[in-house]
């Protein structure tokens, strides 16, 4: 417990948790916060591609400005699950389980991804997830039992309301357990674990189609389309994800792949086989799924599990690597102290991999020449407070409709109400009664963008001259060069500062 604890409080040494839990949401967190302020009855609908479970863990935060304190939590139970992930294997002594524990601890903490994964979805659950069941299935082989196996299937039961790739990650695991029992012969113990399997095959499947399967749509499917490689596009699909991840994994590609395959080994080598056959599993899962365009291949955000996995079973290698070095070591001197020497070759190298990702830690959003989050580029909510401070009451306010859900959101003393369903990617949308000030573009054309205008323009004629507040956010490259143009044919004045400043509108 003590080594679990020096792993979390590392947290807020590693992240800006200030940052990470007070900056404004963004347009994809928007729609999960807007969820929560919309009544209990509209949770089946709002919910959207979200688990439900996430969406009800989010209405337990007292204070909604600061939800990202549900994706922090679940980032601390990954660590915490890949330290009982290494600690659980079949070492030789406790003291160099605990050491291969915090080692698989320190490589998922110090994981570049982490860094930028702390959206107010539920990636970092699915993270937890995956590892924590990796975790039980080592705990089963540990010391086999049914209690011990029931534990495991209560668990994926559980996890299917807080993160959709259980169903990825329980078959795999469930898999490798019969693949393993099936070698070995153990005819009474494949009986158990087919039965366990069947289960928890069944509750995901009844999970899935009569609450998760609503969030899948058209305009989603469309939306990851490019994830959705054929089989004769799978090769240079795969080559072009890996090239884009390889950055937030911290190392090389074939280092990565080097650590993966001992981890592997490690995990065979510690007596734990159907832990290692469920790793092996798991990238043939969801290859099969991406190509039959059922879940998306090798994405940043939603293969998250699949990185923090990577990093976990990385550290499994790490451990597994500095204890071979060391048995080598004492054949020509066993006085050496076996414990000290693994422990000190696992700090040199998380030692050079926390030195070689420097810049990654306490990353604040926007790190020049390295990476940039949405967080740093887009802040609705200072929008949304400004014009609510400085609008006269017969003012308009004009936006695109990636700012809605945000302002929304954060006009905190206006009431909204479910529009469901509806033709975008989550399926819903919000209305806001007493707010016939408001006008939202249908589109991100130029188009959209004029039609929207001289509805603005003509809505304040009507009000006697009225102001027109400008609030833009999210807007890409394509978008901006729009907006440019569009604005040059109207006087324009900036009204507030910040990255995504108001502006007020009116006929040039």
């Amino acid at each position: 417990m003590i080594a679990v604890a020096v792993l979390l409080a590392l947290i807020p040494v590693v992240h800006d948790v200030k940052t990470m839990l007070t900056a404004s949401y963004w347009l994809d967190e928007a729609w999960v916060a807007l969820s929560v302020r919309l009544p209990l009855s509209d949770l089946p609908a709002v919910t959207s591609s979200t688990p439900l479970g996430w969406s009800l863990l989010l209405r337990l935060v007292p204070d909604t400005d600061y939800l990202r304190v549900v994706p922090l939590a679940f980032h601390g139970l990954s660590v915490g699950a890949s330290y009982a992930l290494g600690r659980l294997l079949g070492w030789p002594t406790r003291r160099l389980g605990i050491v291969a524990g915090l080692v698989c601890g320190t490589a998922v903490l110090l994981l570049p991804a982490q860094q930028i994964r702390h959206d107010l979805k539920q990636y970092t659950a699915d993270a937890a997830v995956t590892v924590v069941l990796l975790a039980l299935a080592a705990w089963t082989e540990q010391t086999w039992s049914q209690r011990r196996l029931a534990v495991l299937t209560a668990t994926v039961a559980g996890s299917m309301l807080i993160s959709h790739v259980t169903a990825i990650v329980a078959p795999c695991v469930f898999g490798g357990m019969l693949l393993v029992t099936a070698l070995r012969q153990e005819w009474a113990r494949l009986r158990e674990v087919a039965a366990a399997g069947v289960g928890g095959t069944a509750i995901i499947t009844l999970i899935y189609f009569g609450i998760s399967a609503r969030g899948r749509n058209e305009a989603m499917q469309q939306f990851w389309a490019d994830s959705f490689p054929s089989l004769t596009e799978l090769p240079g699909h795969l080559s072009r994800q890996f090239d884009d991840l390889t950055p937030v994994l911290g190392a090389p590609a074939l280092v990565v792949g080097g650590l993966l395959v001992a981890g592997v080994l490690t995990l065979v080598r510690q007596d734990r086989p159907a832990a290692a056959a469920a790793v092996l599993l798991l990238p043939l899962a969801v290859t099969t799924l991406g190509v039959a365009r059922s879940y998306p291949l090798l994405e940043l955000r939603t293969s998250h599990f699949l990185l923090v996995t990577t990093a976990a079973v990385a550290g499994i290698g790490v451990a597994g690597l500095a204890h071979g070095v060391t048995t080598l070591v004492r054949r020509r001197t066993p006085r050496v102290p076996p414990t000290v020497v693994t422990a000190a070759i696992c700090v040199i190298l998380l030692g050079t991999f926390a030195i070689r990702n420097g810049r990654w830690y306490r990353f604040d959003g926007n790190e020049s020449g390295l990476y940039y989050t949405a967080i740093s580029v887009t802040d609705i909510r200072s929008s949304t407070e400004y014009v609510a401070t400085h609008r006269s009451r017969n003012d308009v306010v004009v936006m695109n409709n990636a700012a809605w859900y945000g302002f929304a959101f954060y006009s905190k003393s206006d009431k909204v109400e479910l529009v469901a369903p509806y033709g975008n990617t989550v399926g819903w949308w919000v209305a806001m009664p007493g707010r016939s000030d408001v006008v939202v573009l249908q589109g991100r054309d130029e188009a959209a963008m004029r039609a929207g205008l001289d509805q603005a323009l003509a809505l304040a004629g009507r009000r006697g001259g009225a102001r027109i507040w400008l609030i833009r956010s999210h807007v890409m490259s394509e978008e901006g060069i729009a907006w440019r143009t569009v604005l040059a044919d109207y006087r324009v004045e900036q009204a507030s500062d910040g990255v995504e400043p108001v502006l007020l509108i009116s006929e040039g």
